[in-house]
C-alpha cells in the first residue's frame, strides 16, 4: 500500500552520468555523479527526513544494477528534496 507522507529516491535520480530518459529528474548541472545510497541517506538525515533504506531494491528499468532505495518524509516536493539532497553531497564532496 502506497504510504502518501513518504517519497522514493533512487540514486537514478540524481546521477549527472543518466540521461532523463534513463530516469534523473534534477538538471544535469544540479546532479552528482554516481551518487552512493550511504551519500543520500546522510544528506536525507541532515534535512530531518526520516530515511529508511533499502539497498537490494533495485530500479525497474535498470534492474540488473541493484542499486537501492531510500524512502524519505514527505516535507516538501520531490524535486525540491532532490535538489537540497544532490547540493549536500555536492557541497560534502568539495570538502574533501
Amino acid at each position: 500500500m502506497k504510504d502518501e507522507n513518504r517519497t522514493i529516491i533512487w540514486p537514478v535520480y540524481l546521477d549527472s552520468k543518466k540521461t532523463k530518459s534513463e530516469g534523473r529528474k534534477i538538471p544535469k548541472e544540479q546532479a552528482v555523479s554516481s551518487p552512493k545510497i550511504r551519500e543520500i541517506t546522510q544528506a536525507a538525515k541532515k534535512l530531518r527526513l526520516n530515511p529508511s533504506v533499502e539497498k537490494y531494491k533495485s530500479y525497474p528499468t535498470s534492474w540488473w544494477e541493484g542499486s537501492g532505495r531510500i524512502i524519505v518524509d514527505k516535507k516538501m516536493s520531490k524535486k525540491e528534496v532532490l535538489i537540497k539532497i544532490s547540493n549536500l553531497i555536492n557541497g560534502s564532496r568539495k570538502d574533501k
